[in-house]
């Protein structure tokens, strides 16, 4: 084939042909491709972040209004303090199990390994099947472990785990999760059950399948559960969000955008003290014996619910981290001392009691026995008395002889006689002796006169 091209004549084969025709296309392609591409991308503030909605969020839609919800929705009430805490179990995900792994301004953990259930990656369909509460005894679910602890309440915070899209559809969610509630209450009829709002989460997060949108929705079914059931709703997320976005306040969530920082725990459980929900203590009494608690173990969960994938490094990292006791500063003197590793927090245990790194729990001396959590104790083992035998006669004891442990001489019969005169001196062959009696002697009948007789003819 021959083209003409510039004033000249040139000569191509067919496979040229084709060799040329694909180049034009390549070319054709990258510059589709240039066009259609952004050239100047907004930056944001973490390269990994997606913005929590791609919709406009009204925040505002978000307010549950406590009057709608009065006598549900707990009010505010004084400080509760510690004690609140203590006889408070809390059931929850992977911010529950941080309450245990961040400090308070105390530089202590929020919660005791006690009354802390707290499991990574868990969603509420696993409340009543997945055995996660070790104890001494066994592995127990939420609902076995609310019976053998027999708390006074349970605030229980679930749903980040089952949130996925927009959609503000809660009805199947809130079915699930009220059949698991209802196998709580089951187990242990004596608690009182505070259901906590789903948290919210910072505008640009790891997870770009969460919308605030459906959060805000998700909260407003669970207060109508709660309202519906007899059970308290804890509206934590006002005390969280932000008042003009509606996301978490700045500080309170980690990088991921979904996990509490220390600052967000210090204001969730302000707010929990202060928003307590005390009732007369029913549970029956005496409460049973409770094993020793050694915790949850880590890696019940191996895939990441919110990405379908398993958990990365990155992610176990910000679900494992434990937080560092903030220093208190102290004038510079010549030189900064290099940093030292800041010590891991050992919970304390009640009297006499030790913490165990074999259990990684608290536990009681030898020839203790007790609850060795902080604020309980233990008490020395009290050994059972052998029992000492009644007898009718304290001097019939058989010197211990459990057996046969009283002796009694062995009574004599006592005849009976007709005649208590006439017992023969104990002799058992002839016991009784009357004297020998004299025949009654019957008189011989006299002669009478019968009537025929008697009679005489006139």
């Amino acid at each position: 084939m021959r083209i003409k091209l510039f004033n000249k004549t040139f000569k191509i084969t067919p496979m040229e042909i084709g060799v040329l025709v694909a180049s034009l296309l390549l070319v054709i392609a990258l510059i589709i491709a240039l066009v259609i591409s952004p050239s100047n991308k907004k930056e944001e503030p973490d390269a990994t972040a997606t913005a929590a909605s791609k919709e406009p969020y009204d925040a505002s839609k978000g307010v549950i209004d406590e009057k709608e919800f009065d006598g549900t929705i707990l009010p505010k009430t004084e400080d509760e303090g510690e004690e609140y805490l203590k006889s408070t179990l809390f059931l929850g995900d992977s911010n529950t199990a941080r309450f245990l792994k961040m400090l308070n301004e105390d530089n202590k953990t929020f919660t005791d390994v006690d009354n802390t259930i707290g499991v990574v990656g868990m969603g509420i369909d696993a409340i009543s099947s997945l055995a996660c509460m070790d104890f001494t005894s066994g592995r127990y679910t939420m609902p076995q472990a609310v019976k053998i602890l027999q708390p006074e309440r349970v605030i229980i915070t679930f749903g980040t785990n089952n949130l996925s899209g927009n959609s503000t559809d809660a009805s199947y969610f809130i079915e699930r999760y009220e059949a698991q509630l209802k196998e709580i209450e089951k187990a242990y009829p004596s608690v009182d059950l505070i259901v906590n709002a789903i948290p919210p989460v910072s505008e640009y997060n790891h997870y770009p399948n969460i919308y605030m949108q459906q959060v805000d929705a998700y909260n407003r079914a669970i207060v109508k559960m709660c309202e519906k059931n007899d059970w308290k709703f804890l509206n934590s997320a006002e005390a969280l969000k932000d008042s003009k976005s509606g996301y978490a306040k700045s500080g309170y969530m980690v990088e991921d955008g979904i996990h509490f920082s220390q600052k967000g725990l210090i204001a969730l459980f302000e707010y929990i003290r202060t928003h307590a929900y005390i009732t007369d203590d029913d549970r029956p009494k005496p409460l049973a014996a409770i094993p020793t608690v050694i915790g949850v173990p880590d890696g019940l969960i191996q895939i990441n619910p919110l990405s379908n994938q398993e958990f990365t490094e990155e992610e176990l990292e910000v679900n494992l981290e434990t937080a560092i006791p903030t220093a208190t500063p102290t004038p510079e003197e010549t030189a900064t001392p290099a940093p030292t590793a800041a010590p891991t927090a050992t919970p304390e245990c009640g009297e006499n009691a030790i913490y165990s790194t074999t259990y990684n729990a608290c536990v009681c001396l030898d020839g203790y026995e007790g609850n060795p959590a902080k604020g309980y104790g233990c008490t020395l083992s009290t050994p059972i008395p052998e029992a000492t035998p009644m007898c009718q006669d304290p001097a019939a004891l058989n010197n211990g002889d459990m057996a046969n442990p009283c002796v009694y001489p062995t009574p004599v019969a006592t005849p009976v006689c007709q005649d208590p005169n006439a017992l023969n001196n104990g002799d058992m062959a002839n016991p009784c002796v009357y004297p020998t009696p004299v025949p009654e002697v019957t008189p011989e009948p006299t002669a009478e006169a019968t009537p025929a007789e008697a009679t005489t003819t006139p």
